[in-house]
């Protein structure tokens, strides 16, 4: 999108005050990108994301950020719903375990595969949940 479109649908969205809340980004969302609009993992996450300021709002100069952050965040999300299995929106150690065997990855080395469990799991709390998991896969994507 050129910067002209950027701006024109930011402000159809807001409300005048020159920020977008959570609620505003949701209604945009869903109206221009339908195919996110059900995601609310991955809009809460990319709506974080953006909001480099740290205000709560997302403004005209994070706007743009939205979009590629909310295709990467989907993304990690359907991987994220994949792997756990039995959907209470967190990943077990035996999940994550299953995740290696999908990939054809060697899940062998438990001792491994628990050290890396344990290091996503940042709050060790004894599952892997659904930021910790995005921290996790955005650092995979740097290295």
């Amino acid at each position: 999108m050129s910067k002209e479109e950027i701006k024109r649908l930011f402000k159809q969205f807001d409300n005048g005050n020159g920020h977008l809340s959570l609620a505003e980004i949701d209604r945009a969302v869903i109206h221009f990108y339908p195919q996110f609009g059900t995601n609310k993992k991955a809009i809460m996450r990319a709506y974080k994301a953006a909001d480099t300021s740290g205000n709560g709002f997302i403004e005209l100069r994070e706007f743009e950020k939205i979009v590629l952050l909310l295709k990467q965040y989907d993304e990690i999300s359907k991987i994220f719903e994949e792997l756990d299995t039995n959907d209470d929106h967190r990943i077990s150690f035996q999940e994550f375990k299953r995740g290696f065997q999908l990939l054809g990855e060697d899940d062998s080395d438990e001792d491994s595969l628990r050290q890396e469990f344990n290091a996503i799991d940042s709050n060790h709390g004894g599952y892997i949940l659904f930021d910790e998991f995005c921290m996790y896969m955005a650092n995979k994507k740097i290295q």
